[in-house]
């Protein structure tokens, strides 16, 4: 192939590294012939939006499969989830307690549904009892486990306390879809979750774009299904949808067997890394993950890059401080291997870099549907003391929210801001 990207792709593929970043099935087949099976919404092939047919079935053998009381295909990732989601639990001008962590696609659509957004700090349950307390009307509460390096939320007790104060529980799982399968129940459904977003792709054998929206209660169905109408594409892909489906077998049969195996190995390379300095003990992850500290190497985020490469792993995400490893039963025991000689060739110290949280939450001026749609200018962090924000700042890591549009950016939040390399900034006019 010449055309630029097939010929990037191909270079990349050519390569043969160990894939430990998504999607989960790491470049095994996930149904053969594709080009064949590029469908529109023919007759007897259903039809996502008004599923009566061959989609219905399969969103209600997954809904068997985890335990839910309904589960909609998604061929829109997690984003149209979270979109449906929010849109299916709450109404414009609601109160929605939201965890700082979460994913660009909540903000966005909370300023398309014009939510009102209480943000709280991550893995705080205290913070959240206090944020319902003080604020009795909120509808919902939204938290992210796990996140993006992995480490999860205590969802049964989130749970409760929503509960507790009448507000539904909804989750962004969207890199949790294959915590059911694990000897140890981590699932959101399981522990207490009204509605739980998971990215099918992103460790299990199925085309990026895959999603499932779980709902505990099956009667809210049809309403999600109305929903996440309103943001998908009136032409979803069969590719994706049919790489879902091909992979319900795999969950019935196989994925608990392989998950239980998988445990075992990534348990053993994190303890591994923990010997040399390269990785956390105490860090609460989920099981198929493996988060090195970039930190303790010495090595710049480029060098440890290279290194990994050298290696012949290609991981998800490298920067300063962490890199990040996604692992599924579809990686080889060569995979595990070449991770296994990297850390034995990597010396740590054994300081991992510390966890960031916002100090403070920062004044809003404005709603975040307000400064989205307001008229904006981009101007340089430097100058934007006591500016508003615009426009959602959001870097990875540490995968928080430094600035929310509406928000005020106060001495503080400029430091943080330019801390992270953020040279400019969208404020409202």
């Amino acid at each position: 192939m010449t055309t630029p990207l097939c010929k990037a792709v191909d270079e990349y593929v050519n390569k043969g590294l160990s894939r430990f970043h998504m999607p989960g099935h790491k470049g095994a087949e996930c149904f053969p012939d594709y080009y064949k099976y590029d469908i529109t919404e023919v007759e007897g092939a259903d039809s996502l939006f008004e599923a009566s047919g061959a989609i219905r079935e399969a969103e209600e053998r997954f809904a068997e499969i985890y335990g839910a009381g309904a589960s909609l295909l998604s061929a829109g990732g997690s984003t149209l989830c979270i979109q449906g989601m929010l849109a299916t639990f709450l109404n414009p001008g609601d109160t929605v307690i939201m965890c700082r962590n979460c994913h660009a696609s909540a903000v966005n659509t909370a300023a398309l549904l014009d939510l009102n957004v209480v943000w709280i700090n991550p893995r705080s349950t205290a913070e959240l009892a206090a944020a319902l307390e003080q604020n009795p009307q909120a509808k919902a509460v939204y938290v992210t486990s796990p996140d993006y390096f992995g480490v999860l939320t205590d969802i049964a007790a989130c749970s409760k306390i929503a509960h507790e104060h009448g507000a539904t529980l909804l989750v962004d799982n969207a890199h949790g879809a294959h915590l059911h399968f694990f000897p140890t129940e981590m699932h959101p459904i399981a522990l207490g979750a009204d509605a739980s977003a998971d990215s099918l792709h992103k460790s299990l054998p199925v085309c990026t774009g895959g999603a499932l929206l779980h709902l505990a209660k099956k009667e809210l169905y049809g309403k999600a299904k109305e929903k996440m109408r309103l943001f998908g594409s009136t032409s979803p892909s069969y590719l994706i949808m049919l790489s879902a489906d091909s992979c319900i077998e795999y969950l019935e049969t196989k994925a608990r067997r392989d998950f239980a195996m998988l445990n075992g190995k990534v348990a053993n390379l994190r303890y591994h890394a923990f010997e040399h300095g390269l990785a956390p003990k105490t860090r609460n992850v989920e099981p198929a993950r493996l988060t090195l500290s970039v930190t303790s190497s010495g090595m710049t985020a480029e060098e440890f890059g290279i290194a990994l490469r050298r290696h012949k792993i290609e991981p998800e995400y490298v920067n300063s401080e962490w890199a990040v490893l996604m692992a599924s039963p579809f990686n080889t025991e060569e995979d595990f291997a070449n991770v296994a000689k990297f850390i034995e060739d990597t010396a740590g110290n054994g300081c991992a870099a510390p966890e960031e949280r916002l100090s403070h939450m920062p004044q809003r001026a404005l709603s975040i549907r307000e400064a989205t749609f307001a008229e904006s200018v981009l101007i340089k962090t430097k100058d934007a003391c006591k500016r508003t924000a615009a426009s959602l700042v959001m870097p990875c890591p540490p995968c928080i929210a430094l600035a929310s549009p509406g928000e005020i950016i106060d001495e503080k939040l400029q430091s943080l801001l330019i801390k992270y390399g953020i040279d400019e900034i969208n404020v409202v006019k």
